[in-house]
């Protein structure tokens, strides 16, 4: 029985698998410090650290996000979030989505882009989501809820594509159609994936958002390697980058306008064709008994 006590003692007073040693957290105050100097000095705001020696190397990458913090506020955003961690007994892994996005370690998975659609660290772990309380409530919500649907597809697909940052904004305009405010979105990837790793990487994120979700008026989903947003407000300070629906619903393409309009040409033209046709016989007419002597007044 003593030595059952002892060991359910030694059970209690050890430290649980989530919690780390001063060392390794001496290492995440480290790599804290290195990640902020570096992503504040960095042109796309990205940066990636490693620090330490095993059994407590600590592996970490800061973003800020492309409507946020730049430069020196980049960097004290990143600093900012690692001094609220506890110095002396901190998390094996801790993930900050704000205007930075900071995620630390143990393992050097962390830090290994995703491989293809559907492997790799960042494009695996359990999202960071974040659902406004509201739901679309008034309208046609089918067809708000098709239409954000849309807005954040075409924002996925133009951040995949637009280096170097990797990341767009976008906005539907749902007063054209319906009576809802617009809905402005963001998507963002780090900036060392491929174009084809950060449109998987943000497609699994949308495809992770059910029915429930698609009901919120806003809402904000995450992993390491990508991130997405949108709000039934304007969010963001600069203007959105990619504008739906491309053109009013129920105009006329301006290519059809300029056939109907050649139309118009000839319903005017023909009549004056006509009398014209009809003065010049009768000039002819004239002109020939004038040379017979016969000219009637």
């Amino acid at each position: 029985m003593a030595t059952t006590g002892v060991l359910i003692l030694l059970l209690l007073l050890a430290p649980t698998p989530f919690l780390a040693a001063a060392d390794f957290c001496d290492n995440v105050k480290a790599v804290g410090a290195a990640l902020s100097k570096n992503a504040s000095s960095s042109p796309v705001n990205f940066a990636t650290s490693t620090f330490g020696q095993a059994p407590d190397v600590v592996y970490a990458l800061a973003l800020c996000l492309g409507d946020g913090p730049v430069g020196s506020a980049c960097g004290d955003c990143i600093s900012n979030w690692f001094a609220q961690l506890n110095q002396t007994q901190c998390n094996k892994v801790g993930a900050n989505y704000g205007g930075c996005i900071v995620v630390y370690g143990a393992s050097a998975d962390i830090l290994a882009a995703p491989s293809n659609a559907t492997g790799g660290y960042g494009d695996n772990t359990p999202p960071f989501q974040d659902w406004n309380i509201r739901n679309v409530t008034t309208g046609d919500v089918p067809r708000i809820v098709n239409l954000t649907r849309e807005l954040l597809v075409g924002t996925a697909a133009m951040a995949a594509t637009t280096t170097p940052k990797l990341y767009a904004t976008g906005v539907m305009d749902m007063e054209r159609v319906t009576t809802y405010p617009n809905v402005y979105s963001l998507a963002q990837c780090t900036p060392d994936l491929s174009a084809d790793d950060c449109s998987a990487c943000l497609l699994r994120l949308l495809g992770m958002v059910n029915s429930t979700m698609a009901l919120r008026m806003g809402g904000q989903m995450g992993v390491t390697r990508c991130y997405f947003r949108y709000e039934a407000s304007h969010f963001y300070g600069a203007q959105p980058m990619l504008s739906l629906p491309s053109s009013p619903p129920g105009t006329t393409p301006t290519r059809t306008k300029r056939r109907s309009m050649l139309w118009v040409i000839p319903v005017a033209v023909v009549p004056l064709a006509a009398a014209a046709f009809f003065f010049f016989i009768c000039y002819c007419r004239r002109l020939k008994r004038q040379r017979k002597g016969m000219l009637i007044i």
